[in-house]
């Protein structure tokens, strides 16, 4: 159960373009204080999608009450509390008695008679409540007791040693659970669960893809989940239940809220490469197969990730995406180190096709690995149909292709913030904010003339807009990397220092290292195996794949 604390929570699609209208209309009546006609037309929504949203039934509740019309009033409290209740929010009765709203309900005994079941209500939920989050939590800990971490000790070991240690390493505990509900630390006094679903006989030898399916309407979440259960891998999820299953592939679902997810503001896109590294503590994963996917926001993210930091993962899927980086740059050719795969349709308010075909048609001049599949007829809710399926099919079957080279010979990376000028063996260090662009390093840009919006008779239809399809409001600096034969290439623009990441997989160690910036040597010696180098970055990343012997930082002359 996923339990919510505020009455404004909870997530929910409009059933139909129609109800959605009386939403529309009761807001601005509500605005104009024309009380009576907001009630009508939240009650007339709350009959379209059969009574089940609580957000607008309290809509409903607190228009009826200022009309002074109690018994609809306390009609729609009734559907209110009922629809928390269906929906998990549980705490909620201290929201209502604060409403001001309510004031002419209050002395009425049917209000007492409501709050006293409320309180009675929220008193045994959260007793169990506190009983099942105490059992998930000692679950995490005695996962946690036996990780990785816990069980390496490199104290009496050589570089050499902890080197293969690592890249060896296969001791992982039996675990008998297909769902572990875990949480993130936020802040020190802040937590989020998430879940993370095991395929059938989870093996602890084998080692197993990962697939993470970040969900959407961020903004209208506030909640902090104490944890979360299967519930998370039915309705829309459905069938990442059913091709994970068919693949035995790890789902993870992470849950966000307003202020901490993968989209905006930027203080909660540590949490996804955070929880990654907390299951590859305890599970057994793949380091070369770990992908992301996501619809709406939750696509958003996906391609965030992919933009600004892609290294833990093999690749990148959205639904009904809108691909932008909310918190800087949308650096396109970033894409060269990765793989996008999205999924469109023709009616979707959140990013237009015509956009999608525009953007399509950039990264087929970049000859970027991207795919869009067009889905006609269809709203921006497209995973609730049954006809998504195909989709998911055709995500599975490239999944299952993908595999992460974390040592590829050719980087292009671009960035307006070090903390993300990171990418596999290159990390930006220091941006040059004042030099001149080199000539390659050129923002990405087209027009979006059409966007789709609903009219007042809920009809999808396309209007005329201008906007840029991105924004940059910072100076970024990028790079252009390759290897071959102990020798690196680099180009920079921008850019004053920057670190190589070195593993035996890249080079011979044996021979010198040899690094040519903008045309000059700056830099010719062997690379040696140093030992707290490695065991920072395995603490960092713990990944048994990606292991980085040492690095040589460079200042661009």
């Amino acid at each position: 159960m996923k339990i919510f604390y505020s009455i404004s929570l909870l997530i929910f699609t409009y059933c139909s373009a129609m109800a959605q209208n009386y939403v529309s209309q009761a807001d601005s009546c509500f605005k104009a204080k024309n009380y009576s006609c907001a009630a009508q037309n939240y009650d007339l929504f709350l009959q379209k999608v059969e009574g089940r949203s609580n957000v607008i039934a309290y809509r409903a509740a607190t228009s009826w009450s200022l009309t002074g019309d109690k018994d609809r009033a306390f009609n729609a409290i009734s559907i209110y509390i009922r629809n928390n209740y269906l929906n998990g929010v549980i705490i909620f009765s201290k929201d209502m008695i604060a409403e001001k709203s309510f004031d002419r309900l209050k002395n009425d005994i049917r209000w007492q008679t409501l709050i006293s079941g409320v309180i009675t209500k929220e008193d045994s939920v959260v007793k169990a409540e506190n009983t099942k989050t105490a059992a998930f939590k000692a679950i995490q800990i005695n996962l946690e007791n036996n990780s990785t971490l816990k069980k390496l000790n490199f104290t009496k070991m050589n570089a050499l040693q902890v080197y293969n240690k690592i890249k060896k390493y296969n001791s992982y505990q039996t675990i008998k659970r297909k769902y572990l509900s875990m949480q993130i630390k936020l802040t020190d006094s802040l937590n989020m669960a998430y879940l993370i679903v095991l395929p059938n006989n989870y093996n602890p030898k084998k080692h197993y893809p990962l697939l993470f399916f970040l969900h959407g309407a961020v903004s209208s979440n506030t909640g902090y989940l104490n944890y979360v259960d299967e519930t998370d891998t039915s309705g829309w999820n459905r069938y990442y239940t059913k091709y994970a299953n068919l693949n035995k592939i790890i789902m993870v679902y992470p849950h966000a809220n307003k202020d901490y997810n993968w989209m905006y503001p930027d203080k909660g896109f540590f949490m996804v490469p955070t929880i990654l590294k907390q299951i590859k503590q305890v599970i057994n994963i793949d380091d070369d197969k770990v992908f992301i996917s996501g619809h709406s926001n939750g696509a958003t993210g996906s391609f965030s990730y992919l933009m600004k930091q892609p290294s833990p993962y093999a690749g990148f899927y959205g639904f009904n995406t809108r691909p932008v980086v909310a918190t800087g740059g949308t650096f396109l050719r970033n894409i060269y180190n990765r793989s996008f795969f999205n999924v469109s349709v023709d009616q979707d308010y959140y990013y237009p096709p015509q956009a999608h075909d525009s953007l399509n048609n950039v990264m087929k001049n970049l000859k970027a690995d991207y795919q869009d599949h067009r889905y006609t007829g269809f709203p921006h809710w497209f995973p609730q149909f049954n006809e998504s399926e195909p989709a998911y099919a055709l995500l599975f079957d490239d999944l299952n292709k993908r595999k992460r080279d974390p040592f590829h010979h050719n980087i292009y990376w671009e960035c307006d913030d070090t903390k993300y000028g990171r990418c596999d063996w290159l990390s930006i260090t220091l941006l040059d904010t004042v030099s001149k662009k080199a000539p390659w390093q050129k923002n990405i840009n087209f027009k979006i003339n059409k966007w789709i919006v609903l009219d007042k008779k809920n009809k999808a239809v396309t209007r005329d807009t201008s906007l840029n399809a991105f924004v940059y409001k910072k100076t970024s600096g990028a790079i252009k990397a390759n290897f071959n034969n102990n020798v690196f290439t680099v180009s920079t623009s921008s850019v004053k220092s920057f670190s190589l990441f070195i593993s035996p997989q890249m080079v011979n160690i044996n021979k010198p290292v040899i690094v040519v910036v903008n045309g000059k040597t700056c830099y010719k010696g062997k690379v040696k195996y140093n030992k707290a180098f490695m065991i920072n970055e395995f603490k960092n990343t713990a990944d048994r794949k990606a292991i980085w012997i040492n690095h040589i930082d460079i200042k661009v002359l």
